[in-house]
């Protein structure tokens, strides 16, 4: 790979890159999270291979999305060339050869057990913060079947994982203080604080935190939430692919909305939209498939990008639907059905 020309192509394309480390990577705005409020401010960066044996990775320091940049990913962040696309496949060949890749190319899916929710008051609070969220009656026997984790000290118990991949401490807090639902892969958790800002070890003090079930865990490209649901391949219907941001988005549109409509329905704990539609085109061969996004209203530009998806889509023939919440004051679907206006326009 020439290193100078995939530098510029990456200092050209993507509008907040800046190079660092005397030019051995490039800093970035992250294509996976919101990043910082200040525009100036980026914590993605992307590694420059050194030797014809390095790879070039991603990494955001901000929501800790990871992995090896490979055409694909070009696609997802909207900044494909051909050119560039046709050296990395080239590149990540010889790489793959060398063994260096293998712990990122480790994307085994994980089979764990979800533990029985005990009744105390502790849980009760957590139950009663789902269903409040979002308007709902549900039991803990729903909560395990939507893989949603209410106690995370008990889940790594059950599952015999004692190599933690944070200290103590913040275990303790995340255990006591969050909500987890449990990615499509089973290797992360995200996971939402429920108790006052102000409270906790300032590293965990957000509103969502992801939490690394497994240390060998590199790639974070299966890291999002979807409902557990099946789906009939041979149907004469289109496939509903329902995409939201959020976790409890996700989860009203899924109960509030849709009623337990037949679909697939996942987060993306951000807004890569992109990413996740050609992950289940590519992932699960789905062949005949409508989309429907669900953006929040206070996302900048989200019409714009979201048209870019759907050009990108143009060749399967396939819908798109983007849906707003107009109701007043409010910002997106994770809130009870009486808050939600629904608005639909197909792009």
């Amino acid at each position: 790979m020439n290193r100078k020309e995939y530098l510029d192509f990456l200092l050209h394309t993507i509008k907040s890159a800046k190079p660092a480390s005397g030019g051995t990577v490039v800093n970035c705005r992250c294509f996976y999270c919101p990043d910082s409020k200040n525009p100036n401010s980026a914590h993605m960066y992307i590694s420059i291979p050194k030797e014809e044996t390095d790879p070039s990775l991603y990494y955001c320091h901000k929501c800790h999305a990871a992995g090896l940049v490979t055409y694909k990913t070009l696609i997802e962040w909207d900044i494909y060339d051909e050119n560039i696309a046709f050296e990395l496949i080239n590149h990540n060949k010889k790489v793959l050869k060398s063994g260096k890749l293998n712990k990122y190319m480790n994307k085994k899916r994980h089979i764990v057990q979800l533990p029985t929710i005990q009744d105390n008051e502790n849980n009760r609070i957590k139950l009663n913060y789902v269903n409040q969220r979002i308007g709902t009656n549900l039991t803990y026997d729903d909560l395990t079947q939507l893989k949603i984790v209410l106690n995370l000290k008990e889940f790594l118990k059950l599952n015999d994982i004692d190599s933690l991949t944070r200290q103590n401490d913040i275990i303790d807090q995340l255990d006591f203080n969050f909500v987890g639902f449990l990615s499509i892969d089973n290797a992360f958790f995200n996971m939402r604080r429920i108790c006052e800002e102000g409270k906790l070890i300032k590293s965990i003090d957000k509103r969502y935190i992801n939490y690394k079930i497994f240390e060998d865990t590199y790639d974070t490209s299966e890291r999002f939430y979807t409902i557990p649901t099946r789906v009939n391949l041979n149907s004469p219907d289109r496939i509903k692919i329902h995409i939201a941001e959020g976790p409890f988005d996700i989860l009203s549109i899924y109960k509030n909305l849709r009623k337990e409509e037949v679909g697939i329905y996942s987060s993306i704990a951000g807004s890569n939209y992109k990413g996740l539609a050609i992950y289940f085109l590519e992932q699960y061969k789905l062949p005949y498939v409508e989309f429907h996004f669900y953006p929040d209203n206070d996302r900048q530009g989200s019409n714009y990008k979201l048209k870019r998806v759907a050009d990108y889509l143009k060749p399967l023939h396939a819908p798109v639907f983007i849906h707003r919440n107009t109701f007043p004051g409010e910002k997106d679907f994770g809130i009870p059905i009486n808050r939600i206006n629904e608005k639909i326009m197909e792009i």
